[in-house]
């Protein structure tokens, strides 16, 4: 059985990608604009959507987890995950360069490492 930390970190993650995917394809049909504002909080309207949509999760689905904690763990997750796309653009910058031959970082004058 999953402890509430995993069910909201499961439910955080389903809805970041279930946005993203949404947005995108919104964006390729009907020229979605990103700076949508909420007009009660002056907020990004995606971003009003989804700390709604995560402390609607918090409170029906994961009771024991204080608003306090909520934010903690978020946090932790937003590190990750720029800490895993910046992994990732390294792995695929080695992946081009072992299968091209050329080097990703084009600089060869190294007045970065004086």
């Amino acid at each position: 059985m999953l402890s509430d930390r995993e069910k909201l970190i499961l439910h955080f993650v389903s809805m970041i990608t279930i946005s993203r995917y949404d947005r995108l394809h919104s964006c390729l049909n009907c020229g979605y604009q990103r700076d949508l504002i909420h007009p009660g909080t002056g907020r990004d309207h995606r971003d009003y959507l989804m700390g709604k949509m995560i402390e609607d999760v918090r409170r029906s689905r994961c009771r024991s987890i204080s608003p306090e904690d909520m934010k903690d763990i978020l946090e932790e997750i937003n590190e990750e995950m720029v800490s895993g796309k910046l992994m990732f653009q390294h792995l695929i910058e080695d992946t081009k360069w072992s299968m091209t031959g050329e080097r990703p970082n084009k600089n060869t004058d190294w007045r970065d490492m004086r």
